[in-house]
């Protein structure tokens, strides 16, 4: 389990039955508690940490925002592969959760991703729901930038 800074996604034990789950990193859509349970228990364990930029309510969404490194990524690229996440979550009227939308960059990192799902579940999903071709030659050399810009400097 990654280290999470004491914070844990309470949306994730109220998981309406017929939620869905979509991201970056599937080619379709996974739906039902069940399924989405198991899906996103698994991924969050490829986390090697979890660093947020933010988490928290924005009007009715509950919002994330981090970067992670991919576990025994190593291999194919030196110090592991970065991956940055923003996730949106939707409620019902129950309050359940009942929607889940996750946006994995860069590219090459959630099609890695993907391709991990694939190799852990194996024929337990539709495998075309994952990326199955390797990345490791596209992977980027860089992390991405975290959005804090220096302040421009104003001109009169």
């Amino acid at each position: 389990q990654a280290q999470h800074l004491d914070y844990y996604p309470h949306w994730l034990d109220n998981l309406a039955d017929d939620v869905i789950l979509q991201g970056a990193v599937f080619n379709g859509e996974l739906r039902g508690s069940q399924q989405v349970g198991k899906m996103l228990s698994f991924a969050r364990s490829l986390y090697a940490f979890q660093d947020f930029r933010f988490y928290g309510m924005r009007d009715d969404l509950f919002l994330e925002d981090y970067r992670s490194r991919i576990r025994g990524t190593e291999a194919v690229h030196p110090g592991g592969v970065e991956i940055y996440n923003f996730v949106v979550v939707y409620f019902n009227d129950a309050g359940e959760t009942s929607q889940l939308v996750m946006n994995h960059r860069p590219q090459s990192a959630a099609l890695l991703f993907s391709s991990l799902l694939a190799k852990h579940f194996g024929d337990a999903y539709d495998p075309s729901l994952f990326y199955g071709g390797d990345v490791s030659a596209h992977l980027l050399d860089h992390d991405l930038s975290r959005g804090l810009w220096p302040r421009s400097s104003s001109r009169v």
